[in-house]
């Protein structure tokens, strides 16, 4: 049975998926402003900012290893395959990650990503 404390499989890998395709799509854009850099040995104030996306992104993968680490240590919940929600989330802190699997939807997404040092 699946209630609010487990989460069916494939609504867990739909949403696992959508977070995947949205970090697909920023690193893409991320993807270009490295080219344009290696390209011109300039970047502007805009680039550096869609640069800056390279740490919520590394969070974000981080952050479906680690729930599909944990769908494959889980024991799924009665005859329909689930997963408790506390166990495949244990180590996701992003909120916006969390959001998504849990709620199907990021509430609110900061754009400021801080500070970055190029190497």
């Amino acid at each position: 049975m699946i209630d609010k404390q487990t989460i069916g499989a494939q609504l867990l890998m739909q949403r696992l998926a959508m977070v995947l395709d949205d970090s697909c799509v920023r690193l893409y854009d991320v993807q270009d402003v490295v080219s344009h850099y290696v390209e011109t040995g300039q970047l502007t104030s805009e680039q550096m900012e869609r640069l800056q996306a390279l740490d919520a992104l590394t969070q974000e993968v981080e952050a479906v290893r680690s729930v599909l680490k944990h769908m494959g240590e889980s024991t799924t919940q009665g005859g329909t395959i689930a997963y408790k929600r506390e166990d495949v989330l244990a180590d996701v802190h992003l909120s916006q990650v969390r959001d998504m699997l849990s709620h199907g939807k990021a509430f609110e997404k900061e754009t400021n990503h801080g500070d970055v040092r190029l190497f």
